[in-house]
C-alpha cells in the first residue's frame, strides 16, 4: 500500500509542468538576479529560469509563424535582436503587478514582443 501511493505521489509531481511560473515570481526573481551582478552567474535559479524563458520564447515564436503564415502575424521583430538586462526588466516592469501575478512567463512575453515590434 505505500508502495502503491508513493507511486501515486510520483505520477502527480510529474504531472504539473516544471516550468509553471507566474510572470510576477519570474519578474522578482529576474529582480533579485540582476541586483546580484556578476554573482548571478552562480545562482540556483539562473538555470530554470532561462528555460522557462526560453519555453516561452519558442512558444511565443512558434505562435507567431503560425500567424504569420495564416497572413497577420502578431509581431514584426527582426530576424536578430538582443535585450539587455535592463530593456529585459523594464519591459516586465511595465506590466501591472496584478495582470502578472496571473499571467504565465509566455503570456508576458507575448504581450511585450507585440509591443515592442507591432508591425
Amino acid at each position: 500500500m505505500k508502495y502503491a501511493a508513493l507511486v501515486v505521489m510520483g505520477v502527480l509531481s510529474c504531472a504539473v509542468p516544471a516550468h509553471a511560473m507566474d510572470a510576477e515570481t519570474f519578474f522578482v526573481k529576474a529582480v533579485a538576479l540582476q541586483k546580484r551582478g556578476i554573482g548571478a552567474v552562480f545562482a540556483k535559479d539562473l538555470k530554470p529560469m532561462a528555460r522557462v524563458f526560453e519555453e516561452a520564447a519558442k512558444s511565443v515564436k512558434a505562435e507567431n509563424e503560425a500567424a504569420r503564415t495564416a497572413g497577420s502575424p502578431l509581431f514584426c521583430a527582426p530576424k536578430k535582436y538582443r535585450m539587455n538586462a535592463e530593456q529585459f526588466i523594464g519591459e516586465f516592469s511595465r506590466i501591472p503587478k496584478e495582470r502578472r501575478q496571473v499571467q504565465s512567463v509566455r503570456d508576458a512575453w507575448r504581450e511585450i514582443v507585440i509591443r515592442r515590434f507591432p508591425c
